[in-house]
């Protein structure tokens, strides 16, 4: 992701324009990414796939819900050297989860390939981006909530910069995290966000089973940790890796600070590959795909 808090003045609004130009002549320009049905088969009932970055599938009782779908071969400055799933495998996707417009996050080709029906729920700015794909689009901010198939969707906040191009986080409503609470289990995403109050709010209110944290430069091992206990969590999936490399150096190819996740967080940090898939009610067996 780009930005840094920080920057300031007029160094920022140039900072920001450039980055804005970037980012519209390499957004989408290139297509989807080459698909591989082995590695990402139809997912599992009842569990939680990581599908690459910050996507995963999460399934309850046949109905798909997908966080932050990006399949594109670029993004901003990256390319993707992770196979995407094909079409079959989302066919009973129902929901959409968006947690901010940035281009590894928020794709308009790949929402193009979503059943029609589709329900995509995301922040306010997202929305905007949003307005000719065919699909449901549900704007909304922090403590709205939805429900689908006995499936509760509530928006938290996050502090990250939520806009196409913005470079200044807050805890504002342009970016969310979702709580997802399903009749077995309750899942916390975070999407991409700062360490900040926040979490403390979930663990409170919402007491997640398993929280899925984007571990990144935004929230790092340290700060992955601290988010992890102020849930209250007993399983944690640090995802936001495994899918895109930078045009100059290489993609994280194993969570961010791998090592210190596993000595700060200890057993109840589970590590999905691509493809892999735990089931909701016990998220400690992890599954991989079987091959053909």
């Amino acid at each position: 992701m780009i930005g840094r808090r920080g920057w300031g003045g007029s160094c920022a609004g140039a900072r920001t324009v450039l980055l804005a130009a970037a980012m519209a002549a390499c957004t989408g320009c290139s297509g989807l990414g080459h698909v591989d049905g082995t590695l990402f088969p139809a997912p599992a009932r009842d569990s939680i796939t990581f599908w690459g970055h910050a996507c995963c599938y999460i399934d309850v009782a046949g109905v798909g819900i997908v966080t932050d779908p990006v399949f594109d071969k670029d993004v901003f400055l990256r390319h993707r050297f992770l196979p995407v799933p094909p079409p079959s495998s989302y066919a009973q996707a129902r929901i959409v989860l968006i947690s901010h417009a940035h281009s590894d996050h928020l794709s308009r080709s790949t929402l193009a390939t979503f059943p029609r029906g589709t329900v995509v729920l995301c922040p306010k700015e997202s929305a905007q981006y949003l307005t000719d794909g065919g699909l449901e689009v549900r704007p909304m901010a922090p403590g709205d909530e939805y429900t689908c198939e006995g499936v509760r969707f509530i928006a938290v906040a996050a502090h990250h910069m939520g806009s196409r191009y913005g470079v200044r986080a807050a805890a504002d409503g342009r970016a969310l995290g979702w709580v997802v609470e399903t009749p077995s289990a309750t899942v916390f995403y975070s999407g991409d966000t700062n360490y900040f109050s926040g979490f403390a709010n979930v663990g409170w209110s919402y007491h997640p089973d398993i929280a899925i944290l984007n571990v990144n430069g935004h929230l790092l091992s340290r700060d992955a940790a601290r988010a992890a206990w102020a849930t209250g969590a007993g399983t944690v999936v640090p995802i936001h890796w495994g899918a895109f490399g930078h045009w100059v150096v290489g993609g994280n190819k194993h969570p961010r600070e791998e090592e210190q996740l596993k000595r700060l967080i200890g057993d109840r940090l589970v590590e999905l590959n691509a493809g892999q898939s735990i089931p909701i009610t016990d998220p400690h067996r992890v599954r991989t795909p079987a091959l053909p």
